[in-house]
C-alpha cells in the first residue's frame, strides 16, 4: 500500500482534514481526534492526518489532569490493545486504528505505538512506520532492538541523514559490534544512492541495483569513502582497483569524489573524463551530476581565493560581484541540464528552482517547486520557496497558503519552523491582518526570544502605538 499525500486524497477528505485542523486551532482537540481518525480507516497511509491526529492526542494528553483518571485509561489500554496484536497480521489496517484508539487515551503508550508501527510495516507504509519508532526511541533512546528497527525504517523512508544518525547511536552502545557495523554500512550505502540521486526518497535503495553483486561492489566501495583519513592510501587503492576493472564506473566516482574534496581540480577531472569514455556514461545520473558539482566546485574555490584577497587589500569587490554572477550562471546551467536529462529527479528540480528564486527568475522557480512538492521528502521545503515566490511577486494570500500547509506538517519547533512563522508573519503583516501576524511572532517568541527581532516586534505590540 503507498503512502497518500495530503493532496490526493479525494475532495470530500480533504475538506474534512481542513475542517480537523480549524477544530485544533480552536481548541477542539477531541473534534479532530474523532474526524481524524474517520479518516485514517479509509486512507491508513495519509501520513499528514496522522501526524495531525497525533498532535491532537498530546494536546488532550496535555490538558488531561493527573490522577486517577489517566491512570485508569493507561489500564484500559491493556484490554483495548490485545485484540489489535491478535488481528495485526490478518487485518493491520485494523490494528492501527486499535493502536489509535489506544494512543488517545494515553499518547505515549509505548505498545500502542509499536503496535501502529507494525501494522505501518505490514502495509509498507515506511514513512509512517518510521514516524512511530521516532516517539518510541525518545522515550528510550538507549533501546538497542528498538533504535535498530527505527535505523532500518529509515533507510526504506529514504530518510537516511537520520538513518545514519541513529546508525552511529547504535555504534556507540555496542562498539566492535559486527551487528552494528552492517547496519552502519546499510544506511551508509543508502545514503550514497540518495546523494547520486539513483532513486526516489521513498523506494527501498536495493530495488534500483542491476544485481547484488552490484550492490556489494557498492558496499565495498562506500567504506572506502566513510572516514575521511588516509586519503591519499584511498586513493591510490582505488587507481589499483580501476586497472583491475576498468569498467566498474563506482571505482571512478569514488576516486573523484575523493580528489573533490581536497580539491584537486585537475585530477578529479582527469579521471572524470576516463569515467565518461565508458558505455553508457552519459546516462549515469551520480556521473553527471559529479562533473557539474567539480565545474562549480572550481569556480566556488576561485569565488574564496578572491575574498581571500579583498580582505587583504589585493582585489576589488567588482571583481568579486562579476564572479558571483557567473558563479550562480554556472549553477543555473549545470542543474539546467541535470532536469532535462532526468526529469523525474524531484531532489534536482528543487536545487534548479532554488537558483532560479535566488536568479530572480521567479515564475521559472515557482513551476520547479511545484513539482518537487511530489517528493514527501522535499514537500515542507518546496512549500516554503513556493510562499517566498509568491511573496516576491506579491501574491500574498498565495503565499500564505503554502505556507500554512507547510507549519501544520512541522511538529517540532526548530529554526525551520520558526523561519516559516515568520513568513507567515509578514504575510499577514502585507495583508493587513496585524492580529494574526503577532500570533505567529508570539509562537516564535514564547519558543526562542532571541530569533531576529521577534522581541521587538512583541514589545512594539505591547506598547501600542
Amino acid at each position: 500500500m503507498p503512502e497518500v499525500p495530503e493532496h490526493d486524497l479525494p475532495e470530500r477528505d480533504r475538506k474534512k482534514l481542513e475542517n480537523a485542523k480549524l477544530a485544533i486551532t480552536r481548541g477542539n482537540s477531541e473534534y479532530t481526534v474523532e474526524i481524524c481518525s474517520e479518516l485514517l480507516g479509509g486512507q491508513p497511509g495519509c501520513l499528514e492526518v496522522r501526524k495531525l491526529l497525533r498532535r491532537a492526542q498530546r494536546r488532550i494528553n496535555a490538558e488531561r489532569k493527573k490522577g486517577i483518571g489517566r491512570l485508569l485509561g493507561r489500564l484500559a489500554n491493556y484490554s483495548v490493545l490485545l485484540p489489535g496484536y491478535v488481528v495485526l497480521k490478518r487485518q493491520p489496517a485494523k490494528a492501527m486504528a486499535i493502536g489509535e484508539m489506544a494512543l488517545s487515551r494515553d499518547v505515549y503508550n509505548i505498545k500502542a505505538l509499536s503496535l501502529v508501527a507494525r501494522g505501518a510495516n505490514l502495509l509498507e507504509l515506511n514513512e509512517t512506520e518510521a514516524f512511530c519508532l521516532e516517539s518510541v526511541c525518545d522515550r528510550y533512546p538507549e533501546n538497542f532492538a528498538k533504535l535498530e528497527r527505527y535505523c532500518e525504517s529509515l533507510i526504506k523512508a529514504g530518510s537516511t541523514e537520520k538513518a545514519l544518525k541513529v546508525a552511529e547511536k547504535l555504534n556507540e552502545l555496542k562498539p566492535g559490534s559486527g551487528q552494528v557495523q552492517e547496519i552502519v554500512k546499510s544506511a551508509s550505502v543508502a545514503h550514497s544512492i540518495n546523494k547520486g540521486k539513483w532513486a526516489d526518497s521513498e523506494e527501498d535503495f536495493r530495488s534500483k541495483l542491476k544485481d547484488k553483486e552490484e550492490s556489494d561492489s557498492l558496499e565495498r566501495a562506500n567504506r572506502v569513502v566513510v572516514d575521511d583519513g588516509n586519503s591519499e592510501l584511498r586513493s591510490r587503492d582505488l587507481i589499483e582497483s580501476i586497472h583491475r576493472d576498468p569498467q566498474n564506473v563506482d571505482n571512478y566516482k569514488l576516486l573523484v569524489r575523493i580528489y573533490l574534496r581536497q580539491e584537486k581540480y585537475d585530477d578529479a577531472l582527469a579521471w572524470l573524463e576516463k569515467a565518461f569514455a565508458l558505455p553508457d556514461a552519459e546516462n549515469d545520473a551520480p556521473l553527471r551530476q559529479l562533473r557539474s558539482e567539480l565545474r562549480v566546485n572550481r569556480v566556488e574555490r576561485e569565488l574564496f581565493e578572491l575574498k581571500r584577497s579583498s580582505n587583504s587589500g589585493d582585489t576589488t569587490d567588482e571583481r568579486i560581484m562579476k564572479l558571483e554572477t557567473e558563479l550562480l550562471a554556472l549553477k543555473l546551467e549545470e542543474s539546467r541540464k541535470l532536469v532535462e536529462q532526468f526529469p523525474n529527479d524531484y531532489s534536482q528540480r528543487f536545487k534548479y528552482g532554488s537558483y532560479l528564486l535566488e536568479s530572480g527568475d521567479v515564475d521559472s522557480g515557482i513551476q520547479q517547486f511545484q513539482i518537487s512538492q511530489r517528493s514527501p521528502s522535499l514537500r515542507l521545503k518546496s512549500l516554503v520557496l513556493l510562499g517566498r515566490c509568491f511573496m516576491a511577486k506579491t501574491l500574498y494570500d498565495l503565499a500564505l497558503e503554502q505556507l500554512q500547509q507547510a507549519v501544520e506538517g512541522i511538529s517540532v519547533m526548530d529554526d525551520f519552523k520558526k523561519e516559516v512563522l515568520y513568513l507567515l508573519a509578514e504575510c499577514y503583516e502585507k495583508l493587513e491582518r496585524p492580529e494574526e501576524a503577532i500570533e505567529q511572532y508570539k509562537t516564535i517568541y514564547s519558543n526562542d526570544i532571541g530569533y531576529r527581532d521577534v522581541a521587538d516586534k512583541i514589545d512594539r505590540f505591547y506598547r501600542g502605538p
